[in-house]
């Protein structure tokens, strides 16, 4: 756990020195919300045996610490996010569009932004793969 973390934190420094600013920020924010998503699911997991049921909306509530339909029972707070107005129970990519949740099974999840233009499905989607334990193109 705090080997991720010290890779992720240099891997903030490095990104944010070694590029443009203005180009990668957001980029750069959204894979490491992901992965704190991705961080929160595997607590979770390790914690029910599974990962958390229904939609981004609910998942994100459980992992919040809310115990909805007796999910997180416990009220473990796996997951602290930026409320915002638009969506106040879901966590947002920098150009405000709720994170893509999808657990596929006991094992696997797929966590994705619509990146800049807001629309899923193409090319600038920035995407988490449980499966490979890493960034994918949709």
């Amino acid at each position: 756990m705090i080997l991720l973390l010290l890779a992720v934190v240099g891997w903030i420094v490095f990104s944010v020195f070694g590029y443009s600013k203005d180009r990668n920020y957001d980029f750069i924010r959204t894979k490491v919300d992901e992965s704190q998503i991705a961080t929160a699911l595997e607590r979770y997991s390790n914690v029910y045996g599974a990962f958390p049921p229904g939609n981004t909306e609910s998942i994100e509530r459980i992992l919040g610490g809310e115990d909805l339909k007796g999910k997180n029972s416990q009220k473990i707070q796996f997951l602290i996010f930026r409320r915002r107005i638009e969506h106040p129970n879901e966590m947002t990519d920098p150009w405000g569009t709720p994170y893509a949740i999808r657990c596929s099974s006991t094992n696997s999840f797929v966590i994705s932004s619509a990146g800049k233009d807001k629309q899923f499905g193409d090319a600038d989607d920035i995407v988490f793969n449980s499966v490979s334990n890493d960034f994918v193109k949709p």
